[in-house]
């Protein structure tokens, strides 16, 4: 079971109302796991889009104290966090166990974190108890919303897109301007004005459903750690060292020492994979995968998935023996499904 679990509010009760409000006057929908689902079909992603990507959550971390506790609780050296940059990392249990994935970036003296809705209430509350005397507060910005653009450019504050007219077509406000993930960047801005970037380039662009993110990550090998997956994974499992979300030279955080000794005595014996469904079917974020179609070989588990109409369903998923995986199998009550491997942009060490 996910050791942080997921909250039973409504999924919708963490998106600010405005936003919510909004995203329903464009026909948009609120579905399971928080995701904004969209009526229309997209047999091709279209050149020029909008994600909201209502999925992630924004945290906020403020006092003079912030880098010294954040830098003994989380798996990144926050000391390599520049102005313009970001940072991947995870926070662990004393087992060494991920129990959060995020990014993390500064602005106007804050550290601001990006992360799964589903892990964010457990997550403060376990980090809380950490604060003791440290002059550091924390707390959900409901009020910043994340989006995924379709034109990326550099980090930092970056010009309007070719596709937007100048002048409030943009963004007032631009909190953060996330990774350049190809074809598309993810950027945090206040709700007001994304909706008003939205409304100002309608016509040009396309309201796509969150799940075009997810599938984003997926083909760049980037795990969302999510409620039902807490706990489950070392980062190595992750491949969160592979993608500089590890620090191996940094002091102590929870779980440090067993992240350590995976790395410098070379056990890293799961991996994570990306995978594409051959048939129809779909996998859900936690299913064990075989490597026959039964039940008996058990290797992994599905960390991510991605399920679009016209886009055959792809995942990302954590095995075991991953230098000799070419295929495996996701057992349901109907049948199994075959998964075959695919590269990822980085390699596997």
């Amino acid at each position: 079971m996910s050791e942080l679990a997921a909250t039973s509010e409504n999924h919708e009760s963490s998106i600010d109302p405005s936003w919510l409000a909004y995203l329903k006057s464009k026909s948009g929908e609120v579905a399971e796991g928080q995701r904004t689902v969209f009526p229309q079909t997209q047999q091709e992603i279209p050149d020029q889009y909008v994600v909201p990507c209502t999925q992630e959550a924004v945290i906020c971390f403020e006092g003079k104290d912030v880098d010294s506790f954040l830098q003994n609780q989380l798996t990144c050296d926050i000391k390599d966090l520049g102005d313009d940059s970001f940072l991947f990392g995870a926070y662990c249990n004393p087992k060494g166990r991920v129990l959060a994935t995020f990014r993390l970036f500064p602005m106007n003296g804050a550290i601001y974190m990006v992360c799964h809705h589903s892990i964010v209430n457990s997550l403060l509350v376990r980090l809380k108890m950490f604060v003791m005397r440290a002059d550091v507060t924390f707390r959900t910005r409901s009020d910043l919303t994340v989006m995924c653009l379709s034109e990326p450019t550099k980090l930092g504050r970056f010009p309007t897109p070719t596709w937007c007219q100048t002048g409030p077509a943009w963004p007032k406000e631009c909190y953060a301007h996330l990774e350049p993930i190809q074809p598309a960047q993810l950027i945090v801005v206040p709700v007001s004005d994304a909706i008003e970037f939205i409304e100002a380039t309608e016509g040009n662009t396309t309201l796509l459903d969150s799940d075009y993110w997810n599938l984003l990550q997926i083909r760049h090998g980037i795990a969302s750690v999510t409620a039902s997956t807490s706990g489950l994974f070392t980062p190595q499992n992750l491949n969160l060292d592979l993608i500089s979300g590890v620090s191996f030279t940094k002091g102590c955080y929870p779980g440090q020492e067993i992240v350590a000794r995976l790395r410098y005595l070379g056990r890293v014996k799961q991996r994570l994979l990306r995978g594409r469904i051959q048939g129809p079917g779909e996998v859900r974020v936690g299913q064990s995968v075989s490597l026959d179609d039964t039940r008996d070989k058990k290797v992994g588990v599905i960390v991510n998935a991605s399920a679009l109409a016209g886009v055959k369903t792809e995942c990302l998923l954590s095995v075991s023996g991953f230098l000799e995986v070419e295929n495996v199998y996701c057992y349901k009550d109907q049948g199994t499904e075959q998964i075959t491997t695919l590269p990822l942009p980085y390699p596997l060490q």
